[in-house]
Formats: structure tokens, sequence, C-alpha cells
């Protein structure tokens, strides 16, 4: 069963809802198609300026769908990661002010979804990472992009090579995160959040968020297109192979040596 995505709007306020079987959301094909729909319709809606990602359950986001990714290879793996980092470009490309509410584990696609928000607000329970190394890939729908032009070179190298879940406290030292809040005062902080930024004028923040993505450099495009490519070929080294046989297995990959010719 896909997980759901669900747009509820109350004036300039626009809810993306996920919500997955069992409390665990994946961003698989339907449920990004779903996804671009919603986009679609906050884009035609010109009252919305706040916008926030939520879910509820066990997770927040958990990440792709692993046997949609074990079916890969380097021209579709290509073409994936083309298809996701579009998905995660129309959330960043949206004028309205964007807020992740990230109440618990975060992580691959679904980080990538967040790092393409203006605001990540997390629980401090929560966990967030981008663990595709884990499974013999690695970030491909802008995380890699993202990651080193928000958060710096070092913070991305050591969430990107490690592949670990990181606490929310120790994201926010990270930069992955800029609010960490107790499970009790979680909703009530993001609906402060969600009224404080609404407070603001609309007009100047779409053209502060407008302006400030083109002090992050012109050159993301390039970025983007080394990403897809390094993903893709990823799968030729058979990696993907072993890493996500290992993870359903719930064991540790046996990885061969680099060839270094």
């Amino acid at each position: 069963m896909a997980t759901e995505v669900t747009l509820t709007t109350d004036g300039p306020l626009a809810r993306v809802k996920f919500s997955g079987e069992k409390g665990i959301q994946l961003l698989g094909a339907k449920t990004r198609g779903r996804l671009h729909e919603v986009l679609g319709e906050i884009e035609q809606l010109s009252a919305i300026n706040v916008v926030v990602f939520e879910a509820e359950g066990r997770t927040f986001i958990a990440g792709a769908d692993i046997n949609e990714l074990r079916s890969l290879n380097s021209e579709t793996g290509f073409e994936n990661s083309q298809q996701g980092q579009a998905l995660m470009s129309r959330v960043a490309a949206l004028s309205a002010t964007t807020i992740a509410a990230i109440h618990a584990a975060c992580a691959g696609g679904g980080t990538e979804l967040t790092l393409a928000c203006d605001m990540r607000i997390a629980a401090e329970d929560a966990v967030i990472g981008l663990p595709e190394t884990r499974i013999g890939v690695l970030p491909g729908w802008g995380g890699t992009v993202r990651a080193t032009r928000l958060l710096g070179s070092a913070a991305a190298r050591r969430l990107i090579l490690t592949g670990e879940l990181v606490p929310a406290t120790a994201a926010l030292q990270l930069g992955l995160v800029d609010q960490v809040i107790s499970e009790e005062e979680f909703r009530d902080t993001v609906e402060e959040r969600i009224s404080l930024v609404a407070s603001r004028g609309p007009h100047a923040r779409a053209a502060a968020k407008q302006l400030i993505a083109q002090f992050e450099g012109p050159d993301a495009e390039a970025q983007f297109l080394a990403e897809s490519t390094a993903f893709a070929e990823c799968y030729p080294s058979g990696e993907p192979e072993l890493g996500m046989a290992a993870f359903l297995e719930k064991t540790d990959a046996d990885w061969p040596l680099l060839n270094k010719q």
C-alpha cells in the first residue's frame, strides 16, 4: 500500500500530510507522483504562503522504497535520480515558506525532502540522516548537493560517508535542523512557528527566499547532474545489490574490494 499524501488548506496555510501503512511513510513512485499533484495544487493557490510537511506514526518519512531501488540499473538509476531531484527542486521552488515538522525518524529521501524546505523543526526523539551509502548508493534526489550547500562539506561528509542516523540534538549542531523540541511540546511549537511565519509579509518572504537562493550560487544544475551521474554509476559496481540484500536480511554487507585500475 502506497503512502498517501493529503492536502488541507486554511487561509494562507497548506498542510501536506504523509500517511503510510503502520505509520511508516515511504516515497515510492506512486507517492512521489501524488506529491507532484499536491505541489501543483499549491502552486495554483495564490493565497497560500506557508506550507507545512508533516506525518504521524513511527516515521516522518523513512526514505525511498528499497524494492524500487533494487530494480534499478545505471540507466534507470540516472532517470530515478533526475526525477527525484525534480520533485525536491519543485518543493524548494515554492514561493511559500516551507516548514518540515519532523516528529520521528527521517531518512534518505525524507531527509532530502526536508533539505528542500526553508525550515526544519525536529522532536527531540527523532533521528535524521542520509543512510544511502549503507545500501551501496548515495543520496541522489538532491541530498548530496543540498547537504553540502546548506550544511558545509564537513557535515555533509559525516552524514553521507557514515550513513548514520543522528539524534535530533546532533542534527541541530550540524545545522540539519534549526530547532529541537520535546515530544510533549512539539506540535504546539510547530503551530507557533507557523503563526510567526504567517504574521510576516508574504511578498517580502517570497522575495527574500528567491534572493537567498541566488546567493547560494548559480551552479546548482551542474551539481545535480553530477549527483545523478554518480548515483547511476553505483549500480555497475554491484554494491547496491549487495547492500540492499543485506539491508533486507538485516545483516552487514560484505563489500568487495575497490577496483583501483
